[in-house]
């Protein structure tokens, strides 16, 4: 992300270039990738194969949309961590001029967006956020003075942990039809393991069926876990199912979807 952050602050100060493109727009199968954290995926892309935005879309969006916008990076990670009293990096990617940045209720003080700065055109903070549940929030103010926010809830983390010894598994409704199978690494304390990679395999016995075969991060059957994490979408059968998930040298867990 700060790799593109960084191509695009240095095309915007080249007054002599007169144009560029991105050429990987949506992630894309390839045959020769099969060690990638989705297995097949070129994961270049600044939207997922189901048309889901990442977090790349917004750093393209702050420097060449028209439209206001303001985004915080990280919405897909829900977990932070670190020590107590440490501050942490929080960049807003925005094209309006100004953003102000809370964390909590409290303001962290107004920035001036400069494109000659980086990383996100100098919308960066250094905060302190408390352990466990934390609110951030940004506004922007438009050129017609129209007000944007944008907000998440994130977890920040002090505890350590050791390495990955059981899966944690759990289930939510997302809808009549669909259901969510997460699951989460922990060490032998049940400290989740943040910055785990380990491959996490999912299979089905019953009525529902694995929406794999996607080549998403939420659509297939084997993939590399993210923030410690996993997940896949199950679509209800008429009967109950059985989801095991498996990752190499821990127990497998078994989760029943009625």
């Amino acid at each position: 992300m700060k790799l593109i952050d960084w191509h695009l602050k240095e095309q915007e100060n080249m007054p002599w270039l007169t144009g560029t493109a991105y050429w990987p727009f949506k992630d894309f199968s390839t045959p020769v990738r099969p060690e990638n954290p989705v297995p097949y995926v070129n994961q270049k892309g600044v939207i997922e194969r189901d048309f889901t935005k990442k977090e790349s879309f917004y750093v393209f969006q702050s420097y060449w949309a028209i439209a206001p916008m303001v985004h915080i990076y990280g919405h897909s990670q829900a977990v932070r961590w670190g020590g107590e009293n440490e501050r942490k990096e929080v960049l807003v990617y925005s094209n309006c001029k100004e953003v102000e940045l809370f964390v909590n209720g409290i303001s962290q003080g107004k920035k001036l967006r400069d494109s000659r700065e980086f990383p996100a055109a100098g919308l960066r903070w250094e905060v302190l956020l408390n352990a466990g549940k934390n609110e951030i929030k940004a506004i922007a103010v438009a050129k017609d003075k129209t007000v944007l926010e944008d907000e998440i809830t994130v977890r920040y983390q002090t505890e350590k942990w050791g390495e990955e010894k059981r899966l944690l598994v759990s289930s939510e409704g997302m809808d009549e039809t669909f259901v969510l199978v997460k699951v989460s690494l922990v060490d032998e304390k049940g400290i989740p393991c943040l910055d785990s990679k380990k491959v996490i395999r999912f299979e089905l016995a019953g009525d529902g069926e694995l929406v794999k075969n996607q080549g998403t991060v939420s659509g297939s059957s084997k993939v590399q876990a993210a923030n410690g994490t996993a997940s896949i979408r199950v679509k209800r059968g008429s009967g109950k199912s059985v989801v095991a998930v498996k990752s190499e040298n821990l127990e497998t867990q078994f989760i029943t979807i009625n």
